[in-house]
């Protein structure tokens, strides 16, 4: 990972804190993380008919979607979406309701 400036720093762990807000509201038993477009991801969702996913997503910058994405597989353990790609606009967590 690159080195982050101050600002990149305070960006960054703004997203993380919403995140684990909008995880501590679902199910964790069945919670996936990634970083997909938002257009995209809602037709893969449709093709995989997977109706009972509740789909949260926090803008971010494309250059930290893979670091976030990164520190909730590993720091917190919440497994990687199939469905994730690396320098995305969009974190998104999956989830069932």
């Amino acid at each position: 990972m690159a080195k982050l400036n101050e600002k990149e720093v305070r960006e960054v762990n703004a997203i993380i804190e919403k995140i684990d807000k909008a995880l501590g509201e679902l199910k964790k038993t069945k919670t996936e993380i990634g970083a997909r477009d938002r257009a995209t991801l809602q037709s893969l969702l449709k093709a995989n008919k997977i109706d009972s996913a509740k789909t949260v997503f926090f803008p971010c910058r494309r250059e930290h979607s893979s670091a976030i994405v990164s520190h909730f597989t590993t720091e917190k353990k919440i497994p990687k979406s199939k469905f994730s790609m690396n320098a995305q606009e969009y974190i998104f967590i999956l989830g069932q309701i």
